[in-house]
């Protein structure tokens, strides 16, 4: 198929042939205020030569702010992510930090039986070989080993808070060393090739070990896992939560209980693929308030209409992200929380690195801590009904 006849199947199958050229799109785009982009007129643009080869498709943020209120239900990022994979891949753009993260994917995408060290996870932490819950790690160790001494923050804390809360519900989860990174950063660049090789990888790797339920701690890998992976991986039949989802459902039925101190306010910042593309926006905010003594309090965008971190995970850093990353940080303090909490450890890096830039250029950093949404229930987790607790253990 010629790469006309790929565009038309492509703005057919994503609605974009039907675009009434509205604008609203471009009204919701927070690329928009910016200047130089307008959602409306990518997806109303007929010649492939603009699209395949002009810097809108590498800009767009594919956060899916311009899908909440079209009225001819476009869907807007399926359409970039489309397109994405259309462009030369000589064309595409390099990705930050020397593209080590995408070099590493690749690698493990490849490699015939790649072994990750779970020395991280410590004596108390309890894992099996098999069983019905796994919890895909992902990327968060080798975030942990870039990031921990320039940011500050320890990602790797965000898998063993997800464990230790899963052992206190009597849930012993499933952990593969020979995981591979989910490959979202991969497929939003445009390399469906390999993310479909990674993509069975893991969904082989998982199923052999029995694994019916997975978790993640991550809003990227929910995603990934949940809509891509079904299409990359005909026949998959896992069924894939976010911790939050899943603790929101033994909160519910009163088999999870927190702890206060008595004080403290919070804000949330929903992920743009876990709250706007998967619409888990009441589970998070369901466990908050729950933990006793604790505020939590709602930024002017929150929801399906938050505002993006800034970046499209880590295939795009620039000036404009550092600046939404600064507009969403001051919207968070104006609320008066002392945290902000996410549900996604891109968030949690990005924020934490426009803060950490701030300081080094001599600005006044936003004046709020931030912080993992599964880092901070475990803190506030209390003890458990022991007639609640789970029995899902290996065999």
């Amino acid at each position: 198929m010629t790469a006309p006849a790929e565009l038309a199947a492509l703005r057919r199958s994503t609605r974009a042939a039907l675009c009434l050229e509205c604008g609203k799109c471009s009204a919701l785009c927070p690329l928009a205020p910016l200047g130089g982009f307008s959602a409306a007129r990518m997806v109303a643009i007929q010649d492939p030569e603009h699209e395949l080869h002009g810097a809108a498709v590498a800009r767009c943020l594919a956060c899916g702010a311009c899908e909440v209120r079209c009225p001819q239900q476009v869907r807007f990022t399926d359409f970039v992510l489309g397109l994405r994979q259309l462009v030369p891949e000589a064309e595409r753009p390099p990705c930050p930090h020397g593209e080590l993260f995408a070099a590493t994917a690749r690698w493990e995408a490849r490699a015939s039986a790649p072994v990750r060290d779970l020395g991280w996870l410590g004596d108390e932490l309890e894992i099996a070989p098999r069983g019905e819950v796994g919890l895909f790690v992902g990327c968060l160790p080798l975030f942990d080993a870039f990031f921990r001494q320039e940011l500050g923050i320890e990602t790797v804390g965000i898998a063993r808070a997800a464990i230790a809360t899963l052992n206190r519900l009597g849930v012993v989860p499933v952990v593969a060393v020979d995981e591979r990174c989910c490959g979202h950063d991969l497929l939003w660049q445009g390399d469906g090739e390999t993310f479909r090789l990674l993509a069975a990888a893991n969904a082989r790797v998982f199923t052999e070990r029995g694994v019916k339920l997975l978790l993640t701690t991550c809003g990227e890998c929910c995603r990934t896992w949940r809509r891509d992976y079904s299409e990359a991986v005909p026949g998959l039949r896992l069924r894939v939560q976010h911790l939050s989802e899943f603790l929101a459902e033994k909160a519910a039925a009163g088999a999870v209980a927190f702890s206060g101190d008595g004080q403290g306010a919070v804000t949330y910042q929903d992920p743009c693929r876990l709250g706007r593309q998967l619409g888990v926006v009441e589970a998070p905010r369901r466990l908050l308030d729950a933990v006793p003594g604790i505020r939590r309090l709602e930024m002017a965008r929150a929801g399906v209409d938050a505002l993006c971190c800034g970046t499209p995970g880590f295939t795009r850093c620039d000036g404009t992200a550092r600046q939404l990353q600064s507009e969403r940080l001051a919207e968070a303090a104006a609320t008066g929380a002392d945290t902000l909490l996410t549900a996604c450890p891109k968030c949690l890096i990005h924020f934490a690195c426009a803060q950490a830039d701030d300081r080094r250029r001599g600005r006044p950093a936003t004046a709020i801590g931030v912080q993992d949404l599964t880092v901070f229930l475990a803190q506030h987790l209390s003890s458990v009904p022991s007639e609640e607790v789970s029995d899902e253990r290996p065999a």
